[in-house]
């Protein structure tokens, strides 16, 4: 049994010593989003969202397991709403490329709160991205496609309904 755990130890430990955690610090912005009701575009009510996110990237550093804390309000509120849309957490994995600045992300969007029954519960997440390297941290530029997989009412589905987001901010890894 010693020499099971010595040898777990001695595999685990360069393992460990190469992990890499991560902070992001950013926001975004829901560029257009279509739905039943139609498209809407950036200008009809400036979307916007504050977002944190902590990354855990795995040895090698081109797999990072992510968990993003987002909270998503309205500049420019619609009539008779708050401009508070609600809290999003969005666990998911990044996949970059070796020796390229770009990488692929997977997330699935929890929304916290439910404002209605037009709101999803659950979404998929599909971006890409850019990082710019500089010397105490990264800049990084990505784009994001959300389609709802679940939610309260019937009327929205991945089929019928997405939404483009655009995000940038600042990426430090320690």
């Amino acid at each position: 049994m010693k020499k099971l755990l010595l040898a777990a130890a001695l595999f685990a430990a360069p393992l460990a010593a190469r992990a890499d955690g991560g902070l992001r610090i950013g926001a975004e912005a829901n560029i257009a989003t279509h739905d039943n009701a139609g498209t809407h575009v950036i200008t009809d009510n400036w979307p916007l969202a504050g977002d944190l996110m902590l990354s855990y990237w795995t040895p090698g550093s081109f797999l990072s397991l992510d968990l993003e804390l987002s909270e998503q309000f309205y500049l420019n509120s619609p009539s008779g709403l708050s401009s508070r849309i609600g809290t999003v957490l969005r666990p998911g994995v990044r996949l970059t490329a070796p020796l390229l600045p770009v990488y692929a992300r997977v997330a699935f969007p929890i929304n916290l709160e439910n404002q209605g029954p037009d709101r999803e519960k659950v979404d998929l997440r599909l971006g890409v991205g850019i990082d710019i390297p500089l010397v105490l941290f990264k800049i990084y530029l990505e784009g994001d496609a959300d389609f709802p997989l679940s939610s309260s009412g019937t009327t929205i589905s991945a089929f019928n309904s997405q939404a483009f987001w655009l995000s940038g901010g600042l990426d430090f890894r320690f």
